[in-house]
């Protein structure tokens, strides 16, 4: 059976930096992707429902290179690799 877990809009999901250590694949919301640099915030991306992401990092086994956190109230399926 799956994890889901359940994020409010604007709550962080994970930090730049943050040990990789699953994957999530968006159940329902909207997650952006981004990095934190000295001029400020740079988007990456903003994923919707099906779609996965935080796979790289656990693959490759390094810490999250992004951070991400829900646009929308947000509900993600914990993907263990």
């Amino acid at each position: 059976m799956a994890d889901d877990v359940s994020f409010k809009a604007g709550e962080a999901i994970f930090w730049e930096g943050y040990p990789s250590d699953n994957a999530y694949v968006i159940v329902s919301g909207e997650v952006e992707i981004f990095q934190v640099r000295d001029n400020g915030e740079n988007q990456l991306a903003i994923l919707g429902p099906g779609q996965m992401f935080g796979e790289i990092g656990v693959m490759d086994d390094v810490p999250r290179t992004a951070s991400a956190r829900a646009l929308k109230d947000t509900v993600l399926r914990i993907v263990a690799i």
